[in-house]
This record gives structure tokens, C-alpha cells and sequence, in this order.
């Protein structure tokens, strides 16, 4: 039998049974190894034969999801799309990249996770729109399984805290700025209760983050928030006297009034130190 008379008769099982040792009548004897797009044939009788990969070849789940991600990411630069814009449904992609239907919806599924696509029941994906929803569990993810620290998220967001305070100073608008102050009056209300006066603590520095103008700073902000709650009740319940947590709302106050009269230095320079004084409180509560 000839050596291509043996490639093709046995292509299909090589594709499917790739490694394992086969027996070519009594006593020709091979084994099969995969490489990314090569396939080795070794101690055949007729020496060592390679074929490359061909179109129907089983191509991994992933791989094509991949195709399809990087599909959607093309098509939305290649057409200039916005927020809001349609893109290809399910079913054209599936026709257009000639991949199952499950393996377009696996994809589609992932983007919408990550905020880069939305879907509704029925209807064709538009461009999604920039939040911290992914970012946030991210971070969650990283701080749980100890790759970061609270101590590391604590140094970018102080680095970008002290930024968007002098951001906001000079772009702030007069309804930032009524917003701070009833952030600023939810914490004076909420001294005896640490999980309501650090919800009115987020929505303060969310706030300032929003008057930058800068969405990306918005997200980011938004995503340190999220994965740093818990340790910044812990951090309010180390202020046991009520002097503490009056002090803790002054340094908001200080950093509004900043803010407020578009001086963007003292904005930075207030917010820096509420940050270290944040830092001291979470030492003791043993959380950095």
C-alpha cells in the first residue's frame, strides 16, 4: 500500500484519536502526535510522514469562541460602531465563520459578561456600554484568592483618588457639587451605622470621580469601591468614639470646600491625607 494510500485511509481516525498507537495490518505500527496545526506520523514502515492540518479538522471549543470574539471586536473597529449600535446576529456570525450556533452563543455570552456587547430575548446584540461591573468582580476575584492585596488596591486608589479630587475642582459642576453635600449630610446621619455611612462615603468619592470627566477614572473608582466595601466598614468600625467618625466626615468636608472653590492643590493635599488616615484605621482593623 502506498504511503498516501495510508494517510488518507486513516485520516479520520488520526484526527480523533490523536496520540495513541495504532496497528496497520500484523505488524506496521505507529504513533500519532499533535502539534498546533502538524501531525506527526512516527515508526511507520514508510518512515515519518506529516500532514497539515486541514479545514475539517476538529478545531477546540475555545479556539473558536476565539474566532468569534475577535470576530465581533473587528467588526465593531471596521465599522466604526458606537454604544448602542447593532452587530451581526447570532445567526449571521454562525453563517459567516462557519461554527456552530452553541459555540457563537458560548462567545456572545462571555461579551456580554464583560460589558462588551448587551443582549436582550430575541434580538440582535448592540455595542455595550463602558461600566465596572466586570472590572469590579475581577478585583473581587483577585483580592479573595489573595493575588492582590487590600493594602495594593488601597495604593492604586489612592494614587487615582488624589487625582480625580484635583480633576474635579476644576470641572466641577454646581450639581456636583450639591451631590457632595448630601453624601456629606448621609454620613453625619448614619455615625451609628457603619454600613450606611459607607455607602454615603462611596457615593462621595463617586461623585468627585464623575465630576473629572474622565469616564475611565469613573470605572476604575467604581470597581475599587466595589471590592473594598467590606474592609472599609471594617476600617469605620475601628473609629469606636463618636469624635473619630465626626473627624472622618470633617475630612470629607475639608475635601468638598476644596472642590467647591476650584482649588485643586488643597483638594489633592485633603484627600491624600484622608486616604493615609483610611490606611492607619485599616491597620488596626488588620485588613492591610
Amino acid at each position: 500500500m502506498a504511503q498516501d494510500s495510508v494517510v488518507n485511509g486513516f485520516l479520520g481516525d488520526f484526527r480523533r484519536q490523536v496520540g495513541r498507537t495504532y496497528t496497520i495490518g500484523r505488524r506496521k505500527r505507529f504513533r500519532m502526535i499533535c502539534w498546533e496545526d502538524t501531525y506527526l506520523l512516527g515508526h511507520t514502515s514508510y518512515g515519518v510522514a506529516y500532514l497539515q492540518t486541514m479545514a475539517a479538522e476538529r478545531i477546540p471549543v475555545n479556539t473558536l469562541a476565539s474566532r468569534v470574539t475577535d470576530f465581533v471586536f473587528e467588526y465593531i473597529r471596521e465599522n466604526g460602531l458606537s454604544t448602542g449600535d447593532s452587530l451581526p446576529s447570532e445567526l449571521k456570525t454562525s453563517t459567516e465563520l462557519k461554527v456552530s450556533r452553541g459555540v457563537v452563543r458560548e462567545a456572545f455570552h462571555s461579551l456580554e459578561v464583560a460589558g462588551i456587547i448587551e443582549k436582550g430575548n430575541g434580538r440582535s446584540p448592540k455595542v455595550g456600554t463602558l461600566d465596572s461591573g466586570f472590572l469590579t468582580q475581577l478585583l473581587l476575584h483577585a483580592v479573595s484568592t489573595q493575588q492582590i492585596s487590600t493594602e495594593q488596591v488601597m495604593d492604586v486608589r489612592t494614587a487615582v483618588e488624589v487625582r480625580s479630587a484635583e480633576l474635579a475642582a476644576l470641572r466641577r459642576s454646581r450639581a456636583d457639587i450639591q451631590q457632595l453635600r448630601a453624601a456629606i449630610t448621609g454620613m453625619k446621619q448614619s455615625l451609628e451605622n457603619a454600613s450606611d455611612f459607607v455607602e454615603h462615603d462611596v457615593s462621595f468619592h463617586s461623585i468627585i470621580n464623575r465630576a473629572t470627566g474622565n469616564l475611565l477614572v469613573d470605572v476604575i473608582g467604581c470597581a475599587m469601591h466595589g471590592c473594598m466595601r467590606q474592609s472599609m466598614r471594617s476600617g469605620i468600625l475601628q473609629r469606636r468614639k463618636k469624635t473619630e467618625m465626626i473627624e472622618v466626615v470633617q475630612a470629607h468636608v475639608r475635601i468638598a470646600d476644596a472642590i467647591e472653590n476650584r482649588e485643586p492643590a488643597k483638594a489633592g493635599i485633603w484627600m491624600k491625607r484622608h486616604f493615609a488616615d483610611a490606611r492607619r484605621a485599616l491597620r488596626r482593623a488588620q485588613v492591610v
